[in-house]
This record gives C-alpha cells, structure tokens and sequence, in this order.
C-alpha cells in the first residue's frame, strides 16, 4: 500500500497536481488520501475550533459545546475540531505520570464519523519530574538530553508516555480515523518543557535536541504501526527561530503557525518562512491576546483569506478565545471560501 502511493504521488507530481505524501511511509490510504485533499483545496479554507481538554469537565474540558454553540450562531459545524489530551498542569503520584494523559474520547469518533477531522494536541508532562512536579517551565540541555539517553529515569518516563499516547492514538485508528497529530507546539517560545530557553545562546543545542525528541516520537509511532497520523508542526508567530526548530521534511506533514493577536487585519509573523518549507499551512491556533471578547473573527477571515490564501486549516481556542465569546463569528464560518462539517470530500 505505502509503495502503491508513493507511486502515485511521483506520478501527479509530474502531472503538476499539488499533491503531499505522509512522512510516514507506511501511512494508510485514508491518511494519505485526507493529505491529498487538504493540499487540493483551491483557496478554500477549512473551518475549526478547539473542543477542550480531556478528561476535564464545564468549558475547558472536551466536548461537543463549541461545535453546537457555533453551529447555533452561525448554521455552520466546524470541519476540524481540536482535542488537548495532556493537560501538562496535572500532578500524579511518582510513577503514575501517564494518568495525565488521555488521549482517545468517543466524542471525538463521532465527531469524525459524522465526517469531521480531529486534531490532537499535547500539554505533555514533563519528563524529568517524577509525578510531573515541576519547579519552572524550562529544563537545562542536560535534563532535556536525559530523556533521549537509554537507562535514565527521565527516559523511562518518557517511554512511559509514549506508550499511553500511542493507546489512545490506536484507538482512532481502529475506528478507521486520521488524526492531525500536533506535539510540541509553540517550541519557539520559553514557556513549555520542550521550549527554548531564554538565555538564546543555549538554544542552538536546544534546537538540536528538540529535533531529536521530535524524532524519536516519530519513529516511535510509526514502529507501534500508527498509520493513522499527520503530523503537524506549529511554531509560534511571535517568537524568531520558528523554523530554526524544524524536524525535517520526513517527519512532518503539515506546517503552521500559533497565531494570537488583538490585530486581526496585521500579519501573522513567518508566513512566508514556513510556506517556503513546502508543506501544507494550517493556523493552528489563533484568537486574541487580549481576552475580553472584542475580537473580530469576520476581520481576521477576511485578512486569511485575502493574504494568506495557502492556509487549509484554521482553530481558534475555546474559552476566552471562542469565536462564539467574541464578534462577528458569522462572517468567519460563513465565508465563501470557508469549508465546513461535511464539505471536504475524501475519497
């Protein structure tokens, strides 16, 4: 099956049909067939909003309110709707870090079978830490090089994680689901386990490490035989070294771009730099910075689709940032050059 679509892949390619293969060789032909489509989508954009935390309860945890409340203001269902399956803030007791991660709901399977894409996210628990109790944000290049060396605690936690990810990602799988897979977002910051530093002449062995960690995730899924997987890397817009960080074009599927602003008419930063990657572009997560309900999701469709028409995929957050909690939700999810629940077709 791999072999028949990397085939096909070299053969639209001389056909000049805009076409991406899964990093994964292996991926399955739904997966790559999802890939296809996104990369194919004429301008048009596909809608999206972030669900919720899993295992989480009222507005922060996972559920089907924001698709029904966007759905009941606008007569329109999110394409793509978002699932965070590590709420990386959580405690455990020693030994029991992988309690904190949950990565399979029914919720989201329904949501997929009534022809939605789910994407998956992580605010992972760190590693070094046992019971993720964690002093600051940020580990030395010593503590993060730890978790990629045989024999250490931090790498067997890490395994440990690794293992509870790829259940719940089976999970999808066994239901016949892609996933648009989202790890280690925002690494060009300084505010995650997996981030930069804020002393920047650390940063270029960080650099090395991340791509490395990223890696060995990748391969780690793809040897569990998960074929069900796109992988999506999203720095974010406000920070520099944004594509500084990237794992390389074998071990990513879709490129994008954290994009916060109380600006939605001004230019998210890195545009250019990550579509010169070659990938398909998504924004990955987007809303305001300023969390009082005044931003305007009708200006910042109209920016997207006027000045970045290569984006395929927009989420807003859920909460404070929710289209639904700000203005003018209507004019987002009803452009004409939106795409909503329903309207990709993947055959």
């Amino acid at each position: 099956m791999a072999l028949k679509y990397i085939l096909l892949c070299a053969l639209l390619y001389h056909m000049a049909v805009s076409v991406h293969c899964a990093a994964n060789p292996n991926a399955n032909a739904r997966t790559n067939k999802l890939l296809a489509a996104m990369s194919n989508l004429g301008g048009r954009i596909l809608s999206g909003v972030f669900g919720g935390y899993n295992r989480f309860q009222h507005e922060i945890g996972f559920s089907l309110d924001q698709a029904n409340r966007i759905q009941q203001v606008t007569g329109k269902s999110p394409a793509v709707y978002g699932i965070d399956c590590s709420p990386g803030w959580e405690t455990s007791a020693d030994g029991q870090e992988t309690n904190i991660i949950d990565c399979f709901n029914s919720q989201a399977v329904d949501y997929a079978k009534k022809g939605g894409i789910i994407t998956v996210s992580h605010h992972l628990p760190n590693p070094v830490y046992p019971g993720n109790r964690v002093p600051g944000n940020n580990i030395s290049n010593k503590d993060y090089a730890a978790i990629l060396q045989a024999g250490t605690p931090a790498r067997d936690r890490w395994w440990n994680s690794m293992e509870k990810i790829a259940k719940g990602l089976q999970a999808y799988k066994d239901q016949g689901i892609t996933i648009l897979y989202r790890p280690f977002h925002e690494m060009n910051g300084d505010w995650f386990w997996w981030s930069g530093l804020p002393d920047e002449s650390q940063n270029g062995e960080r650099q090395r490490l991340f791509k490395l960690l990223w890696q060995d995730l990748f391969n780690f899924m793809k040897n569990k035989g998960l074929d069900n997987i796109l992988w999506v890397y999203s720095p974010d817009q406000s920070r520099e070294s944004r594509t500084a960080y990237y794992p390389g074009d074998n071990f990513v599927d879709i490129v994008g771009l954290d994009w916060y602003t109380d600006d939605p008419t001004k230019a998210p930063n890195g545009y250019d730099e990550m579509i010169n990657l070659g990938k398909p572009f998504a924004l990955a997560e987007v809303g305001p910075y300023t969390k009082n309900g005044q931003y305007d999701y009708d200006l910042f469709m109209k920016t997207v689709t006027s000045r970045f028409s290569k984006a395929v995929y927009f989420m807003p957050w859920n909460a404070e940032w929710s289209p639904v909690n700000n203005k003018n939700p209507s004019g987002a999810y009803n452009h004409p050059k939106v795409v909503n629940l329903g309207g990709l077709k993947v055959r």
